[in-house]
């Protein structure tokens, strides 16, 4: 960490080195201001690959308050692509075993709490929001979207149960769930 921000004093063209990161029980921090060009200040926290976050902060004001975007990576949350490649032959049987907690994980993971996102901290600080990094799909980032930036706790809950039978019926029956019935809202009565 120590030579990256070394690195910066020729790459970015700057008068002075950025000051060293500190590093404690493990962890290795460091506030990057060196971008004036861009009005732009980093701070980074490292733990290892699978847990840093990237707080970046943008300091002309908006409305009297900065933009703070942090970009983390949360291990905890499962990661379908690096974890398992399936044969079709074991298809049948892995649905046979499948459980709806299973179904969880994946709508989970996948698309409302992606490993690699993003949170808007400064001027609207709600964790709740994750904007997942590492998706692919446009389809999916934009439906990924779309349950994020929903104001409604509630509705967001009740989207996640609606796509976790959504897609289990899906995997059960072998067949893609229609466009129409993925965008469906989700019924949150009472």
């Amino acid at each position: 960490m120590y030579q990256y921000g070394k690195s910066l004093k020729s790459f970015w063209g700057i008068e002075a080195y950025p000051k060293p990161p500190n590093g404690i029980g493990g962890k290795y921090t460091a506030t990057i201001d060196s971008c004036i060009s861009l009005g732009m200040t980093y701070e980074y926290s490292i733990e290892n690959f699978q847990n840093f976050s990237i707080d970046l902060l943008h300091a002309p004001p908006i409305n009297d308050k900065q933009l703070l975007w942090q970009h983390g990576m949360d291990g905890q949350y499962f990661n379908f692509s690096s974890h398992y490649s399936i044969e079709p032959k074991q298809c049948k049987q892995l649905v046979k075993e499948m459980k709806s907690e299973d179904v969880y994980v994946l709508v989970d993971s996948l698309v409302i709490h992606p490993i690699p996102h993003q949170h808007i901290k400064s001027p609207v600080d709600n964790h709740e929001i994750r904007i997942g990094g590492g998706i692919y799909n446009p389809y999916l980032y934009l439906f990924h979207l779309r349950v994020q930036l929903c104001p409604d706790k509630r509705m967001r809950d009740g989207e996640k149960e609606r796509l976790v039978a959504l897609f289990e019926k899906a995997v059960r029956r072998d067949k893609a769930p229609s466009i129409n019935d993925l965008m469906k809202i989700p019924d949150i009565s009472p």
